[in-house]
Parts: structure tokens; C-alpha cells; sequence
């Protein structure tokens, strides 16, 4: 009981700092618009192990290297900064006929599970904000002297609500409702999706 509050001071900020939109919001909303709920749900856990990954070297230690390395943190931050322009432009230039072609098709194409884990973990793993955020939540908001083992089913708990929020977005965003709401307009907020990935890349690649 006496880690209690923790558990639920972390639960509340995990909640929050997935609901908040960004580089993690937009690439599972595409995933999901362009390629269906199973492929949104490969990406939401994707997301989670890379939540997962920051955390573990965080628990370790070794986020505060990476943050205070302005060599190691430069790497990330450009890594990261150009993944995102990648995803951008490739959806800004994605071909209408294509567009078209795909929402005959049941408003998506096939894209592997393998694939879409991989879009999700290295959207989440090259954010450096991310990177400072859990960092910043295991030094100041969770007490130094916690059980590593105590520190672990946090981090487990943090990567949980992570993924239960992105799959519930995933499922809501490709609910047939919505989708034939949103059948007209697909392409043209794949459009804005992608601006808004290259808005960010240039965002993260300027983040100091």
C-alpha cells in the first residue's frame, strides 16, 4: 500500500502524456486510417515496447547520459527528426489514385505486423521528448530509493495504459461509423497527416 499513490500519480501522468497529441498520436492515426484496426494495434504496441525501452535505461541510469550528452542526444534528436520527414513526405506525396484504389478495398491495404510494430517503436524510440519525459518522471516524480523490482512494474504500468489507450484509439479511428464518415475526405487528411510529421520532424531536429 505504501507505493500506492505512486502507482496512481504515474497512472494519471501516463494517461496524460499519451492522450497528448504528437509524433506517437499522428503515426497511429495514420496507420490506422491507411492500413486498418490490426495494423493501428501493431503500431500502438510498438509505441508501448518503446515507452518500455525509455524506461528501462532511465531505471538503469542511462537516460541521464543520453540527456546530458549533447553528442548522443544530437544523435537521437536528427535520427529522430528525420524518421518523421521520411513518414511525412512519403504521405504527402502518396498517389490519389492509389488513395482511391485503397478505399474500395475496405479503406486499407495490407501492411505487415512485422511493419507496422517497427513504424510504431521508432517513432516512439527517436523522440527525444520522450526520452525526457520518462526521464524526468522516474528522477523527480518517483522516489530514487523505490525497489528496482517496484520501478519495474511501473514501468510495466506506464507501457500498459500506453498501449490500452493507443488500441482503443486505433479501434475508434477504424469503426465503420467513422470510416464511412471519413471515406471522402481519407486522402486529403493523409495530407494534413503527413504535414503535420514534417512539421514535427522539423520541430524535434530544432528541440533543444
Amino acid at each position: 500500500m505504501g507505493y500506492l499513490g505512486d502507482f496512481i500519480s504515474l497512472g494519471v501522468i501516463a494517461l496524460l502524456g499519451a492522450i497528448s497529441p504528437g509524433p506517437d498520436f499522428i503515426v497511429l492515426t495514420q496507420s490506422s486510417l491507411q492500413h486498418g484496426k490490426k495494423a493501428g494495434i501493431w503500431t500502438a504496441l510498438g509505441i508501448s515496447i518503446g515507452c518500455l525501452v525509455h524506461i528501462s535505461y532511465c531505471i538503469l541510469g542511462i537516460g541521464v547520459i543520453v540527456a546530458e550528452s549533447v553528442l548522443l542526444f544530437s544523435i537521437l534528436k536528427y535520427l529522430g527528426a528525420a524518421y518523421l520527414i521520411y513518414l511525412g513526405i512519403k504521405a504527402l506525396f502518396s498517389s490519389s489514385s492509389t488513395l482511391a484504389t485503397r478505399s474500395i478495398a475496405q479503406n486499407h491495404t495490407p501492411l505487415s505486423a512485422f511493419s507496422a510494430f517497427k513504424k510504431g517503436l521508432l517513432v516512439n524510440l527517436l523522440n527525444p521528448k520522450v526520452t525526457l519525459f520518462i526521464l524526468s518522471i522516474f528522477t523527480q516524480v518517483i522516489d530514487p530509493n523505490t525497489p528496482r523490482p517496484i520501478q519495474a512494474l511501473m514501468g510495466l504500468e506506464f507501457g500498459a495504459i500506453c498501449f490500452a489507450w493507443f488500441s482503443i484509439l486505433a479501434t475508434l479511428l477504424t469503426h465503420p461509423l467513422l470510416r464511412q464518415k471519413l471515406y471522402a475526405i481519407q486522402h486529403i487528411i493523409e495530407k494534413i497527416l503527413g504535414g503535420f510529421l514534417i512539421l514535427l520532424g522539423l520541430k524535434v531536429a530544432t528541440y533543444h
